[in-house]
């Protein structure tokens, strides 16, 4: 059983107090503790973790993590009978450390997934394939970074068989940086689209940064990819290891996991037949939209490489639920149907949610976007090509948020959305006031998509739309 001692040992840190302070799972937030767990005191951009160590023992931390030169400044605080302060050079490192050292303790099978969208829904998935068989842990909600990785490791019970970790990236070397954390055997590309563009320049860069977990597998590891996906095939000719392709068309290369006969069921559902190998079944998704069928093939891919038959997975597959803001369906007001797809938004998700709003909606659609971010040089054209497809797949009526945004009305124009249908509003209360209004003229059940990017908080124009 680990404890405060056995932490010290791992880290080579200077231990203040009890030696037999069990050890139950970390936490960054002084105000999220919980009896008897691990507050590791980290110095960010907007705060300080080490002037709230005194207030993390009093909620309960039975261990605090601190960094010396932090302590020395500020002074070692009192560590209360019956629990532990460890002193450590570097606090970041000290939880990356704890969380590798975890992983090799209960020694789980770890998937690792990443890609330019897709990837908390492809890791929801997979999680709940794995299910079938294994004892699972993943990501919460979407922890994917140098913090929330080691974080979830840490969360993770000791009998837990795999694990399932979403990673996201803002340069090059960070996904090889969780890899060397967690270890993965299996690794998962969703896409390489060109989110953050504008901090790596160019999507071969991003084809990179993303590759770098594909290029941590060992040797008898196993690369599950889009067929789909032009720069994963491409990346994928040059790698030796094991490769299970997955897709529907099969653009790119023949995938060994396949979607067919798509159909459209109800509000929501998707229904499609998955083959494999020598398997066949038919899955009736929850979810609507060729993207989720994609995410699920992923899941079935996956799967299948650790046991999981087809039969199985879907089962699995046809109790899923989306994470919130991600897909969601509300009664609207006069008589619509909002979809609320609000979490995060770059053009290949945004075009996903606008065929979806198509398929279901038919002749009666609003499309309510806003600004995607990161795209750098890509910007205007990621907007445009948005637009583009909102002419052509006839939605209704556009209505754009923000600046950036803009350009998707432009977009819209030169592919021949008619300026009347054409809407440009500067925020969120101005696109909801405007919506309702074209609510009255379109008439009931009209379906409404509300999406852009997490920073542009659209989830205030879908409350004014969902129907209380």
């Amino acid at each position: 059983m680990w404890n405060s001692g056995k932490i010290a040992q791992v880290l080579g840190g200077k231990l203040y107090g009890s030696e037999e302070v069990p050890f139950q799972g970390c936490v960054l937030d002084s105000r999220q503790v919980r009896e008897g767990e691990v507050f590791v005191a980290i110095q960010g951009e907007k705060t300080d973790g080490h002037i709230y160590i005194r207030h993390a023992f009093e909620a309960g931390a039975g261990i605090v993590l601190a960094e010396t030169a932090r302590l020395e400044e500020l002074g070692l605080p009192e560590t209360p009978e019956n629990k532990a302060l460890i002193s450590v050079r570097n606090s970041t490192a000290a939880l990356q450390a704890l969380a590798k050292a975890w992983r090799k303790e209960i020694k789980p099978l770890v998937v690792g997934i990443t890609g330019s969208s897709g990837k908390t829904t492809t890791k929801d998935m997979v999680a709940a394939v794995l299910a079938q068989k294994y004892r699972i842990h993943k990501s919460r909600e979407n922890h994917n970074n140098e913090l929330g990785l080691p974080l979830t490791i840490l969360s993770a019970p000791r009998e837990t068989e795999a694990m399932v970790l979403e990673m996201g990236m803002r340069g090059l070397g960070q996904i090889a940086a969780l890899c060397e954390i967690c270890s993965p055997s299996i690794g998962v590309i969703t896409n390489i689209g060109n989110t953050h563009l504008e901090l790596l320049g160019s999507q071969e860069k991003i084809a990179e940064a993303k590759w770098e977990l594909i290029a941590s597998l060992p040797e008898e590891g196993t690369a599950v990819l889009n067929a789909e996906d032009f720069f994963s095939i491409e990346k994928a000719k040059k790698t030796v290891i094991k490769k299970v392709f997955y897709g529907i068309e099969g653009r790119y290369v023949q995938p060994d996991v396949y979607g067919e006969k798509l159909q459209v069921s109800g509000f929501l559902k998707t229904i499609f037949e998955a083959n494999a190998y020598t398997e066949k079944t038919k899955i009736i998704l929850p979810l609507p939209g060729k993207h989720n069928v994609l995410d699920a093939l992923a899941a079935l891919a996956v799967g299948l490489s650790c046991g999981v038959s087809l039969e199985q997975a879907s089962l699995a597959l046809e109790r899923f639920e989306l994470s919130k803001m991600r897909l969601e369906i509300f009664p609207g007001v006069a008589g619509s149907i909002v979809i609320s797809d609000v979490y995060n938004a770059n053009p290949a998700s945004m075009k996903a949610s606008l065929q979806v709003l198509s398929e279901r909606g038919g002749s009666k659609t609003i499309a309510v976007l806003g600004e995607m971010y990161e795209l750098g040089d890509a910007a205007i054209s990621g907007h445009r090509e948005v637009g583009q497809l909102a002419s052509i797949l006839k939605i209704s009526e556009l209505v754009t948020v923000g600046k950036l945004a803009e350009d998707i009305a432009r977009g819209a124009m030169q592919a021949g959305l008619p300026a009347e249908r054409i809407h440009v509003c500067g925020n969120c209360d101005q696109a909801a006031f405007l919506t309702r209004r074209l609510l009255e003229e379109i008439g009931p059940d009209a379906w409404i998509l509300v999406k852009g990017s997490r920073g542009m908080k659209m989830e205030r124009v879908s409350q004014q739309l969902v129907r209380r």
